[in-house]
């Protein structure tokens, strides 16, 4: 099924519960990626285990436009849901929000991480203790890439200067030019001497788009050589 109604997604997610799902916060103070998971279906609401920044409750407004992808039976969803409330089901805190648009089926290639080894750097723009006069590009070489976002491995020194929901700006060098995408820390994991560093990208313009996926399809050739 390549489009569902708000009632047919509403159907489709009824009786879902645990399903994994990602949501998008496209504007404001909390611009960002928000991983969460489904945790009930009532009426024309879907309750959303509450969305967590730095250990906290994400702060979200009533009637709060966010996007919402989802996985499931494997296919992806894409739609745009508005947050009704927010408050505890069965000691869970749930953010209960009303699908307001068409449920689109998207390209699996946009949650696809190839490997590869692009010489990307990292500006913070947004975090804990920033100082704008001091702030310089972090460099590193990356292990993955796809259209959602890019991970790579820092050293101990390097890695400190980010912490999750840290705001950064993005430069990719790719063989068209070199490309710049606003982002957010989304994961930090400790890899023997290193660190895994995930980064989120906040979206994806048209024309970058194109010379990454071309780059992403590329590296997926590549692979299967």
């Amino acid at each position: 099924m390549e489009s569902m109604t708000p009632g047919m997604f509403l159907n489709f997610m009824n009786g879902r519960v645990g399903t994994k799902v990602v949501l998008f916060n496209e504007a404001g103070l909390y611009k960002g990626t928000y991983p969460s998971r489904v945790e009930d279906v009532k009426g024309d609401l879907i309750g959303l285990s509450h969305p967590l920044l730095r250990g906290a409750l994400l702060p979200v407004l009533r009637n709060v436009e966010l996007k919402l992808k989802v996985e499931t039976e494997g296919a992806l969803y894409q739609t745009v849901v508005s947050v009704a409330r927010g408050g505890p089901h069965d000691g869970v805190p749930v953010l209960w929000v009303s699908p307001v648009s068409n449920a689109e089926r998207v390209q699996r290639r946009y949650f696809v991480r190839v490997p590869c080894l692009l010489k990307t750097s990292f500006f913070r723009l947004e975090g804990e203790g920033i100082k704008a006069e001091t702030e310089e590009w972090t460099h590193a070489v990356s292990r993955d890439i796809s259209l959602g976002g890019v991970g790579v491995l820092m050293p101990l020194p390097l890695s400190e200067r980010f912490s999750e929901q840290d705001r950064v700006l993005v430069r990719l060098p790719l063989q068209e030019g070199t490309w710049f995408l606003t982002g957010k820390v989304v994961r930090k994991l400790r890899k023997e001497d290193a660190w895994e560093v995930g980064f989120a990208f906040e979206a994806m313009p048209g024309s970058v788009e194109k010379p990454l996926g071309a780059f992403i399809r590329q590296q997926e050739l590549a692979g299967r050589q």
